[in-house]
């Protein structure tokens, strides 16, 4: 399974990702061969679980690297043609580069083998570019309580009061605040900054006040 990010600008200038879902890497790689900023004890996440010994580079700056540069010259309001191609279909937005990048960054971060991504794999498998605020309410928390579906299938524990997801967040707010520091060494352009911080935004807002923002589609439902 893999998507396929192009963006065009209103120049002409194009950028091109394709990522695959599973993405092999050793645990150990070649200093040389990666920025100074995607090594793990660069700015690394305090809640990070990965031993500088047995991991050589933070594996959601090795994933983002090349993405994180492309954009280095391209500031987040200027506005692209962008395409996304999955196995089953295509999608197509006129809008900013950030809210495609925002997109792109959020797959590849999910599916990157940090364990504090692990629980977004899931929904990361059913990507939906481009998704406003109440599809992301309703993505996650839907992913979450399947997720519990599995897990009560094993334990008999359920979390209906998504009390676990709240804590999640909070853990997300952490690593995004921390890997936001790694893009401000890797560039001088705002769109990767804005793209962080948004997704900062996102985290904590339904941290925050998932309760409100689940009672404004609540009608959808009852």
């Amino acid at each position: 399974m893999f998507i396929e990010y192009t963006f065009t600008m209103d120049d002409g200038k194009g950028l091109n990702y394709r990522i695959e879902f599973e993405r092999s890497r050793e645990h150990i790689l070649e200093q040389s061969s990666y920025p100074k900023w995607t090594k793990l004890d660069f700015h690394q996440c305090p809640n990070c679980p990965l031993n500088i010994d047995k991991y050589s580079h933070c594996p959601i700056a090795i994933d983002a690297h090349e993405i994180v540069m492309g954009f280095t010259e391209i500031l987040s309001c200027k506005e692209a043609d962008i395409r996304v191609l999955t196995p089953e279909r295509e999608y197509f937005k006129h809008t900013d580069t950030q809210t495609g990048l925002r997109a792109l960054i959020g797959f590849v971060m999910a599916t990157s083998t940090c364990p504090i991504m692990f629980p977004f794999r899931g929904m990361a498998y059913y990507h939906l570019p481009f998704a406003s605020l109440d599809e992301t309410v309703f993505r996650v928390t839907s992913s979450y309580l399947l997720r519990q579906y599995y897990i009560h299938k094993k334990t008999g524990e359920f979390d209906i009061k998504f009390a676990g997801l709240k804590d999640h967040f909070k853990e997300m707010q952490t690593l995004n605040r921390h890997f936001l520091e790694r893009i401000r060494a890797a560039c001088e352009a705002d769109s990767n900054l804005n793209v962080l911080a948004t997704l900062f935004t996102i985290s904590s807002m339904l941290s925050l006040s998932l309760e409100r923002h689940l009672g404004e589609i609540e009608h959808l439902f009852i």
